[in-house]
């Protein structure tokens, strides 16, 4: 193995081996091969020259100079499409396809609530026949704790005579103000059969919505579904 005596060889045989190791090819080499031709072709020139060769291509094998300098490389190929039917469509549709639910879903999981003292009125009947299966009607709630308010999603509340049993001087239109108030996430719709009344109450701002009681049954349905697979959907 060669050791060099002199500061010159030292410094340019440091300068070759960095020079190698970083594959410079091109005016950089070449320039300073013509530089150090004399001491590149003398004894100790050759003997660095030969090491480094002979070293290089033992550790690279039939890949050569070239390939053993990145043979301590790791290089992984990763290929990452963006756009098109494999890249940003196919994730677009697995978004929808992991947050949307069936119908059925919500009609098996949503909780419907009408507080109406007319227990003939058939709506909440209808809806159970459509699928609702979770709809039930009752005629009035002594407390705003009550199972059936705190376990429904949606309410609809009748203006007259519902609300009686807690003082609303307001009746419906109280009751409809107080859940909520004490509720704020359940969707609260408001139905009459007054045509007359006070229309710049603060139940009818708060409420969700409002319907006439002789409103079709296909209405009250619509806005279920409003409130849940359309709500969920936006």
């Amino acid at each position: 193995m060669f050791v060099c005596t002199t500061e010159r060889e030292c410094l340019v045989g440091s300068g070759l081996f960095l020079t190698f190791n970083k594959v410079f090819i091109g005016e950089t080499v070449m320039s300073w091969i013509i530089e150090n031709k004399e001491w590149l072709f003398s004894g100790a020139g050759v003997a660095i020259l030969s090491f480094f060769v002979a070293n290089k291509f033992s550790k690279g094998g039939d890949g050569g100079l070239l390939s053993s300098s990145n043979s301590g490389t790791n290089t992984n190929n990763i290929d990452i499409r963006i756009g098109g039917e494999d890249g940003h469509d196919h994730l677009e549709n697995r978004a929808k396809n992991t947050s949307d639910k069936a119908l059925s879903e919500y009609k098996d999981e949503t909780r419907i609530l009408f507080v109406d003292d007319d227990a003939r009125f058939k709506v909440a009947k209808i809806l159970v026949k459509s699928g609702w299966v979770h709809t039930k009607l009752i005629k009035d709630c002594e407390t705003l704790d009550d199972e059936n308010i705190r376990e429904a999603q949606i309410l609809f509340i009748d203006v007259q005579g519902v609300g009686v049993a807690l003082g609303f001087s307001d009746e419906g239109l109280g009751l409809a103000l107080a859940i909520k108030k004490k509720y704020p996430e359940k969707k609260v719709i408001i139905y009459s059969a007054e045509t007359k009344g006070d229309r710049f109450h603060e139940a009818l701002r708060k409420a969700d919505s409002f319907l006439p009681k002789n409103a079709d049954p296909y209405e009250f349905q619509k806005i279920v579904e409003e409130f849940t697979v359309g709500v969920d959907g936006e």
